[in-house]
């Protein structure tokens, strides 16, 4: 997988949320790292519960054919390529960690477990 990928995934304002856990420091643990749902799922729960992070997903088309692609793969696989791209750009980890123990990265961690939670509903 491109490092584009997860770069254009991180670099959104619901990264910390979407793929950090709430009560876990591994951010490659997060519950839409996790998730069983489709992609289609996936982008309508996103939708209905952060509705800016849809828009500017929707801007950009190859970042949502990349996230397509990562959600199409196993949990473990999706694990194993956050964890590659993340030990190779220690930066990002630590941009997510701080946005993560921030009180907007806490609101992303709440969004991303109700995405996670209701995802399946779609």
């Amino acid at each position: 997988m491109k490092h584009s990928l997860i770069a254009a995934v991180l670099a959104g304002p619901i990264a910390a949320g979407l793929l950090s856990p709430a009560a876990s420091a591994d951010i490659g643990d997060g519950p839409l790292i996790q998730t069983t749902c489709s992609y289609p799922q996936l982008m309508a729960a996103i939708q209905v519960e952060a509705p800016q992070a849809s828009a500017r997903l929707a801007e950009r088309p190859e970042a949502q054919a990349k996230l397509q692609k990562f959600v199409s793969l196993p949990v473990d696989q999706r694990k194993q390529r956050l964890q590659q791209f993340l030990d190779r750009n220690p930066d990002v980890r630590a941009r997510i960690e701080e946005k993560r123990n921030s009180p907007e990265g806490q609101t992303m961690v709440q969004k991303a477990a109700t995405i996670a939670a209701t995802c399946h509903n779609y």
